[in-house]
């Protein structure tokens, strides 16, 4: 049997403790640092919508850096920006925007800002039911390419 002296029980001990204190001091560590690198939901964009158009349910979300979203019958349709001339419908002057396309209406890009096309996106969600007809879109919908 081995003889345990007073001086190792209290070193022994001491290790333990500051073992202890430094693994609870690095989980703190951890935990605080995890919640603080936690996303922040963002307020919700009021160009957002869900509603149903022509009985199918569209939904559209305005992301920062226009990596906006949009679904139809809750199945995603992949979108993809591009510079391009746009000739307005009012007669104004032509001009240089950003368009959105997608599998469905690659050859005509639907302009999405924040001021005079604030509705952009509800604009292209419909123009896409209007589209598909009764048709839906397949999970290929959902795949990004790039131009």
């Amino acid at each position: 049997m081995a003889i345990t002296s007073r001086r190792d029980v209290l070193r022994y001990s001491a290790a333990g403790v500051v073992t202890a204190a430094t693994a609870a001091v690095g989980v703190q560590g951890v935990t605080s640092a995890d919640s603080a690198a936690a996303p922040q939901s963002a307020a919700a964009d009021p160009r957002d919508f869900d509603e149903t158009y022509k009985r199918k349910k569209i939904k559209g979300k305005h992301n920062a850096g226009g990596k906006h979203e949009l679904q139809i019958n809750n199945r995603k349709l992949a979108l993809t920006s591009i510079s391009t001339l746009f000739f307005p419908e009012d007669g104004s002057a032509p001009h240089v925007g950003v368009g959105y396309i997608s599998a469905v209406n690659h050859y005509d890009p639907v302009e999405i800002d924040e001021t005079a096309n604030r509705d952009g996106l509800k604009k292209l969600a419909k123009k896409i039911v209007d589209i598909l007809g009764d048709a839906e879109l397949s999970d290929e919908a959902a795949q990004e390419h790039r131009h």
